[in-house]
């Protein structure tokens, strides 16, 4: 990239305003920073593809309609689901937020753009209203890419007085406390998206070669799936190791939500270096959404619902010494439980050898670990990510690589979930038989069982209960 001087001529603002914005892109992966080689573009492999601005940046132009059939199966898995735990859990107030963007979608059929805004905000207080943190945060993701696609589906010209009545049956089955009646009625709203990407891929939209040259690479561009994928902030230099310290301070705890943090000089002070480290320190943070500053009120940590749980740094701090907490880890199983099974079922019918194969690997390096712990529940998360990657869809397998370390973490926390360690490899041994058998429906059941064997036992933990011996 340009040097400093020129990007800061190019835009016309400081220099220190052109370092922090880089600090900012390296905390998303796009970019690196080394002395006397300068600034250059990551490897997108490296980049942070779930960052909530990075989709943003990639607009219309980075969706093809393959991307867009992926985004709907993920949605399928997730929001029919999520609106059931919103009819289920969600307040008052959260429910009228839904019906607030229902009626802002009402007075806008005849505006594309404020009409696709309150759609996407529909969306998002849905998954806000769901109870879980980790669905929650979901809607960093799949809203940037709502927003792009609404706007590529607009060209086939939808009925948005249809939609709104679609859309008033979920709510309407939410405000009843009807689960069954909201997910059932939110399919029928995602059966209608898949309709129009459907339309999409018939006309062509975005397979033209004139389009392939202009256009950005797609998010579903072919990557290497064995790259080391979303690598953590370097902490070499000073404000990295400072991010890092205060990032995990804040995610375990020991600062809270609501906190203020200590001033610029009392923690240049504190972790022995400049003022400047501290400043970009903090750029780094807030790029991850883990503080805000303002003017006068100091760098403050937000709640937890406006961090980026999705991020690597965060979930990475997420596993280290502290213990997670074990509504954390239900959240986590209540997720797993939403997308495994069908990831399982597709891997089964989709799954070519290589893939089926790099799951059976797993299998057996969780054979070979004898019973002991780190090489256990290391191959233990490397057969899930597996599952995933097997799955055919992008989205879910960009969403395993980034679970994996928290897998892994969840894995050591929740001890032991199953009667005996032999039974906890033998779960893992019926779902790889029904994947490599090319039986979705056996492969779907397995994981199922598996995972509500896992849940049992975080319950049992959430109430003190005494836990069996061994994980799943």
């Amino acid at each position: 990239m340009p040097h400093e001087a020129e990007l800061s001529d190019t835009y016309r603002v400081s220099r220190q305003a052109i370092r922090e914005a880089l600090k900012v892109l390296a905390a998303k992966g796009l970019v690196t920073t080394r002395r006397r080689t300068g600034t250059a573009v990551a490897r997108r492999c490296h980049w942070n593809l779930l960052d909530p601005d990075v989709l943003a940046w990639h607009g219309p132009a980075g969706l093809s309609p393959d991307f867009l059939s992926d985004l709907i199966e993920l949605r399928l898995l997730i929001e029919p689901a999520a609106a059931a735990l919103t009819a289920r859990r969600g307040t008052p107030e959260q429910l009228a937020r839904i019906g607030g963007a229902l009626e802002e979608m009402a007075s806008h059929i005849h505006g594309l753009a404020a009409f696709y805004a309150a759609n996407v905000a529909f969306h998002v207080a849905n998954f806000a209203a769901s109870g879980n943190s980790l669905i929650d945060r979901l809607s960093t993701i799949i809203a940037p890419l709502l927003q792009a696609a609404f706007l590529l589906q607009g060209a086939t010209e939808p009925s948005f007085g249809n939609a709104v009545k679609r859309y008033r049956a979920v709510h309407q089955a939410m405000v009843a406390r009807d689960a069954d009646a909201a997910r059932q009625a939110m399919e029928v709203v995602l059966a209608a998206s898949a309709e129009e990407i459907e339309k999409l891929k018939w006309r062509g939209i975005g397979n033209a070669a004139e389009r392939r040259e202009s256009r950005p690479p797609s998010l579903s561009a072919s990557q290497n799936h064995y790259a080391i994928p979303d690598r953590l902030y370097p902490s070499a230099s000073q404000h990295g190791r400072v991010a890092h310290e205060i990032g995990r301070q804040i995610v375990t705890g020991s600062i809270k939500e609501g906190d203020t943090l200590p001033r610029e000089a009392e923690l240049a002070e504190r972790y022995c270096v400049s003022r400047q480290a501290v400043r970009e320190a903090l750029k780094v943070l807030a790029a991850k959404g883990l503080v805000q500053t303002r003017r006068r009120a100091g760098s403050i940590v937000p709640a937890r619902r406006n961090w980026h749980l999705f991020d690597p740094d965060v979930l990475a701090w997420h596993t280290g010494p502290a213990k997670l907490p074990p509504d954390f880890l239900a959240d986590l199983i209540e997720l797993r439980k939403l997308i495994e099974p069908a990831a399982a079922a597709m891997a089964a019918s989709r799954g070519g050898p290589q893939r089926i194969a790099r799951i059976g690997a797993a299998l057996q390096a969780m054979h070979q670990s004898r019973g002991q712990r780190q090489p256990l529940y290391a191959a233990d998360a490397a057969f899930h990510v597996a599952i995933f990657y097997a799955s055919g869809n992008v989205l879910i397998e960009r969403l395993s690589r980034i679970l994996a370390p928290l897998l892994e973490a969840s894995f050591h926390e929740q001890g032991n979930l199953a009667p005996s360690l032999d039974a906890a490899i033998a779960f893992h041994d019926v779902i790889y038989q029904g994947i490599a058998a090319g039986d979705p429906d056996a492969a779907r059941r397995s994981m199922e069982t598996m995972l509500g064997t896992a849940d049992s036992g975080i319950s049992r933990l959430r109430t003190g209960a005494a836990a069996p011996v061994h994980h799943v």
